[in-house]
């Protein structure tokens, strides 16, 4: 049975300690009260150091030696060994400040100027929140900005992550246990609960828990992002049964209301601090780019704010992740060419509508993700930036991987859409670090890469059978989400566009002619053949109830493989390995039909909760990559026999690989791995991080 948006004061906690009084403490409270007091407040690296003050190493180095930077030795301990105190960092900074300050304003001169700005703080002062090295999503902020909630596998490679609470400054305590995977958390307005998006096998639930830990409560069945109304009377959340829009229900028994029914792809709702407005990411025509909108809560027209057109115009990438608002400014995330990094915009207090520009607020070099703001400050998760190739052989005879990984790049950059010729010599991949973007070409048996120069700042690569031919896409950075598509030959360095929107990418040849292209459309991705020769194309698997994406045609050009998941209420593949709307995904296969759509009926399925299906090189196995335990953690191989001749999946699913140290970030799109007669190739990173925090003005 479907349990309603309770009515009432549903956020007034049953769950609440009460004091020797009988008077109920605020969570903070009751977490000081059960959770241990953390370590002395004690920086105690070089790098720790730098890391607090934004610097790098050798400037605070120069620091303590030349302008007297508080910095301790630890007696009868290993030269360098240092610490410093957080306090007395903190009061040296501020009296260096107030010493520039004083100094510029008693010059005129040019060089007290320069000089001033050469060693100004920086923005903001970065505060590591948790140390535990972890696989970490979904921080929460509470209102005060002193309690931090986060999903977090606790630094341990063999657990499955879970909700934790700590008090900033304090140590973490762990919230749930089991097996559910737990996304979009966030406060209610008095700090009394947490608000999450619990996922199993069936799909996905919006909860409620008490802040300390208990029993969740479902809110909404078959919904995400569920997000509390500033004033504690909302609750604004996407609905499976009703994808387009997003949905607003009361705790008192007036009916709910769908908002904004002609926006569609509403990856997060947001509401304005004053709950007259809700934020969404979405986009209302099929042709767009994804856009941030604001939504009057009252039920009037959404407007674009044409924010993340002005971002792209600049050359940074926003990407789907939740945005926070902090004060009159929205924190999100962009791709630049130095790493994902956080941007601010800043917005009219009364109308809304932003105002200049958006500023980027965190160095490079890192990946920041998961921003989230209240109380003035602005928490998120940092990664190291390591994504790079890798690969393992395979015995020929099994298709079973064996030996160890292999690195095949180094550096930090974004490396994805993986595609190799016909005999396995010749990879191409795009590229995008501080160099620039664009595809790469890779000798997997020399291991000599070049650049393909005719499609500098192109993407999306696929290279022919023969190894001759490269299809390659361009993004534009204008509103429309227009998707030319060129094919380039290798052998002299040139290329030809194939029409000015081919409504999709490349994804891969069948032959010298036919390629096999990704389209988009809203929430039901399909796949289609375009003939290079004359620009046709026609649908090959297309669904009006799933979206269908990572398609991959066997060696033999007679199978294909790919993934849908479940988009639409009430409707589901007859067969019992669909994982629902709005679950994880299944991997299908199906007969290729050149010149007709293949029906669903056709559609054979592999394993459910699964995505990212390749071939062995002699097309007699079936790899993917399992969404259990947790989509976001990719660190395993799955495989299952595949008969040709039957047509159909031999044998139980069995693992063919699992990955101690690297994951495969099957969230970011085009991660999908290959397989040649001899080895596997992966995008692989190591993606644990921490949560920092920043102070904004």
């Amino acid at each position: 049975m479907t349990r309603h948006w309770p009515s009432g004061a549903f956020w007034r906690t049953v769950h609440d300690v009460p004091s020797p009084a009988g008077v109920a403490v605020s969570p903070l409270e009751q977490l000081q009260s059960v959770s241990p007091a953390g370590p002395e407040d004690r920086l105690d690296s070089w790098k720790a150091i730098a890391a607090y003050l934004g610097r790098g190493v050798r400037t605070v180095q120069r620091w303590e030696r030349e302008e007297g930077l508080p910095v301790h030795r630890l007696a009868h301990e290993k030269r360098g060994s240092v610490y410093a105190r957080r306090r007395e960092v903190d009061a040296w900074w501020e009296s260096r400040r107030r010493s520039l300050a004083s100094d510029v304003s008693d010059s005129d001169s040019t060089e007290a100027v320069s000089s001033a700005a050469a060693v100004a703080p920086p923005t903001a002062q970065l505060e590591r929140i948790t140390w535990k090295a972890a696989a970490t999503f979904w921080p929460a902020l509470s209102s005060d900005g002193r309690l931090l909630a986060y999903v977090s596998d606790g630094g341990r490679d063999d657990e499955l992550p879970q909700i934790w609470l700590q008090q900033i400054g304090g140590s973490p305590v762990c919230l749930t246990s089991g097996a559910c995977e737990r996304s979009h958390l966030a406060f209610s307005p008095d700090d009394t609960r947490l608000v999450f998006t619990g996922s199993d096998a069936n799909g996905p639930n919006v909860y409620a828990m008490p802040t300390l830990g208990g029993e969740p409560r479902v809110l909404k069945r078959r919904a995400v992002a569920g997000r509390p109304s500033p004033d504690g009377k909302r609750l604004a959340y996407i609905s499976l049964d009703d994808p387009a829009g997003i949905r607003i229900a009361s705790t008192d028994d007036s009916p709910e209301r769908t908002l904004a029914p002609n926006l569609f792809d509403v990856s997060f709702v947001l509401w304005s601090p004053d709950a007259s407005h809700v934020l969404v990411q979405a986009h209302s025509d099929l042709a767009d780019e994804p856009e941030f909108w604001i939504v009057p809560a009252d039920g009037g027209e959404p407007s674009n704010t044409g924010i993340l057109q002005r971002v792209r115009q600049r050359q940074c990438f926003p990407i789907t992740l939740p945005a926070s608002w902090l004060g009159n400014s929205l924190v999100f995330s962009v791709i630049t060419i130095e790493g994902v990094r956080l941007a601010r915009q800043v917005l009219d207090a009364v109308t809304l509508e932003p105002k200049g520009d958006a500023e980027l607020i965190t160095h490079g070099g890192e990946m920041d993700v998961f921003p989230t703001a209240n109380a003035g400050r602005a928490a998120f998760v940092r990664t190291h930036a390591d994504q790079n190739l890798w690969s393992i052989e395979v015995d020929r005879a099994t298709g079973m991987p064996h030996g160890s990984l292999r690195r095949l790049t180094r550096g930090p950059g974004y490396i994805a859409y993986l595609s190799v010729s016909r005999d396995g010599r010749t990879l191409a991949y795009f590229l995008a670090n501080r160099s620039g973007a664009g595809p790469v070409l890779r000798n997997l048996k020399t291991d000599v890469e070049t650049a393909f120069a005719a499609a500098h700042d192109y993407g999306f690569p696929a290279i022919s059978p023969s190894g001759e031919l490269l299809a390659i896409g361009r993004r534009t950075a204008g509103p429309r989400a227009l998707r030319p598509i060129y094919v380039g030959s290798i052998a002299d360095d040139t290329i030809r566009k194939l029409g000015d929107d081919c409504g999709g990418r490349p994804r891969q040849w069948l032959d010298e002619r036919f390629l096999l292209i990704e389209r988009y459309g809203s929430r039901l991705n399909s796949i289609a053949i375009l003939d290079t020769a004359e620009g046709a194309q026609h649908e090959l698997l297309s669904s009006a109830e799933h979206s269908i994406s990572n398609a991959r045609v066997s060696p033999d050009g007679q199978w294909i493989a790919f993934d849908a998941t479940a988009r639409n209420v009430n409707r589901s593949l007859s067969s019992a390995l669909t994982s629902g709307p709005g679950g994880r995904p299944a991997v299908f296969v199906a007969r290729l039909r050149v010149g007709d759509v293949i029906p669903q009926a056709d559609w054979i399925a592999v394993d459910r909760s699964a995505s990212h299906p390749f071939w062995s090189g002699d097309g007699s196995l079936l790899y993917y990559l399992p969404t259990v335990p947790s989509s976001e953690l990719r660190n395993m191989v799955r495989a299952r026999r595949f008969d040709s001749r039957a047509g159909l999946p031999s044998g139980e699913p069995f693992t063919a690989l699992a990955l101690t140290e690297m994951i495969v970030p099957a969230a970011m799109v085009g991660t999908a791995p290959v397989a040649t007669p001899d080895r596997l190739v992966f995008v692989l990173g190591d993606f644990r991080g921490d949560v920092w925090m920043m102070q904004v003005r």
